[in-house]
């Protein structure tokens, strides 16, 4: 238990209401964590059991969104709960442990390429495989705050991670990453996927973020998921500084995507925008501009997209068009977009301002919250309707209605 929660511990278990639950990580608001299992709830107080059996009391109001949610699932608490306390930004209250990062004697190697050898290091998440003269502090700590940041917000997310780390692939060096790309498109056509090998060949050198299939041999070695994220930034510095805006957009969308969990294809529509809109708006509260451009191809040309070019004031500048009326927020507009070659600097910011209104307040958080785990059991989205239901709209045009009243309040910025 840690002490700075400021919470009595105390022996055995009180004649309330007991619910059986297993053992799961709780977080309070502050940010600290522990083990326990829920052994009572009632009138707002949670009773909550670790290993050793002794118990500890505490307010529902002084747990994450998360463990609140987790409530109201599992103990019967009033959604009242949900709505205590401000909304706060997780990442940045991120308490991390005195030995975050853990230098491995192990090294991993692609393709069976002794020159594609990496050095590995690790966090509780995370494995970073890096070539030489890469630090990883900054982005290591960047991706366990975001790790935590949605953690805090979506009771089902530690579930849906499961215990697999997360690979990030740095090479450090233009040929070590030309001939990982290399390795990775001819991976992809000895699987036959000779459309994600062309694209693989055509946009390579040009990303400065993007994914990598790994054999299951080698994701069941080092116990990682099956897809790495591999970095391609020419300045090493940026790998040791806290939030650095471009990883921090494509690290949230990571996370996103394992909390939204696999879609059938065709129940897709409306992914990108939530996906996107959820990467710019993580990266813009998190270090107060953008910074990131996303590349599209049809697959003769590359052109790179963004929004507006002013990166720290894509609100400012949004009111300004809603007010004109020359963009008007659409939800079933944005959900139709379905790749970069669709998107124009209006549409990508309207898409960061839905993320923004959807995590705008405590309730709207929850309801975020319950789209994301909705689309994480059927495994598709709902259309425009059923997301505006989710919000507690009876209609697409309530639910825009509201969203460009948030757009043109000082509480969008």
């Amino acid at each position: 238990m840690n002490p700075s929660l400021g919470i009595a511990l105390t022996l055995g278990l009180a004649s309330i209401l007991s619910h059986a639950s297993d053992f799961r990580i709780w977080t309070s608001r502050q940010g600290s964590t522990f083990e326990a299992k829920l052994a009572a709830y009632r009138d707002g107080t949670v009773r909550l059991a670790n290993k050793e059996n002794r118990t500890i009391d505490m307010a529902a109001n002084d747990l994450s969104l998360a463990d609140r949610q987790y409530l109201i699932a599992n103990a019967d608490a009033d959604a009242e709960v949900l709505l205590a306390g401000d909304t706060t930004i997780p990442e940045l209250d991120y308490r991390k442990p005195q030995d975050p990062i853990r230098v491995l004697e192990d090294t991993i190697t692609f393709a069976d390429n002794e020159d594609l050898t990496f050095a590995l290091h690790e966090t509780d998440h995370y494995l970073f495989a890096v070539g030489r003269k890469v630090k990883v502090n900054g982005i290591a700590e960047t991706a366990e705050a975001c790790w935590h940041g949605m953690a805090f917000q979506h009771y089902e997310f530690r579930e849906n991670w499961g215990d697999t780390r997360q690979l990030i692939v740095i090479p450090g060096e233009k040929e070590l990453y030309e001939a990982l790309g290399a390795s990775q498109a001819e991976l992809l056509r000895e699987h036959g996927k000779e459309d994600a090998a062309y694209l693989t060949d055509l946009t390579w050198n040009r990303l400065s973020s993007g994914k990598m299939a790994l054999t299951p041999a080698m994701a069941d070695a080092f116990n990682v998921k099956r897809e790495a994220l591999v970095y391609n930034l020419p300045d090493l510095k940026r790998f040791r500084r806290d939030f650095d805006s471009f990883q921090t957009n494509s690290l949230t969308r990571a996370l996103f995507a394992s909390q939204a969990g696999p879609l059938t294809t065709a129940k897709k529509e409306g992914y990108f925008a939530l996906s996107i809109g959820h990467g710019y708006f993580k990266e813009i509260q998190l270090t107060k501009k953008s910074a990131t451009n996303l590349l599209a191809t049809d697959y003769e040309e590359i052109e790179t997209v963004s929004g507006f070019d002013d990166g720290t004031g894509w609100a400012r500048h949004l009111k300004k068009l809603v007010k004109k009326e020359e963009v008007e927020l659409s939800l079933d507009l944005i959900l139709a977009i379905k790749n970069t070659n669709e998107l124009t600097p209006n549409t990508l910011v309207s898409m960061y301002s839905l993320s923004c209104y959807m995590q705008s307040t405590q309730k709207q958080l929850a309801s975020y919250a319950t789209l994301l785990r909705d689309i994480n059991n059927s495994a598709k989205l709902p259309d425009s309707a059923g997301i505006a239901k989710v919000f507690g709209f009876d209609s697409t045009a309530d639910f825009e209605l509201a969203w460009t009243e948030f757009v043109l309040s000082k509480s969008f910025k």
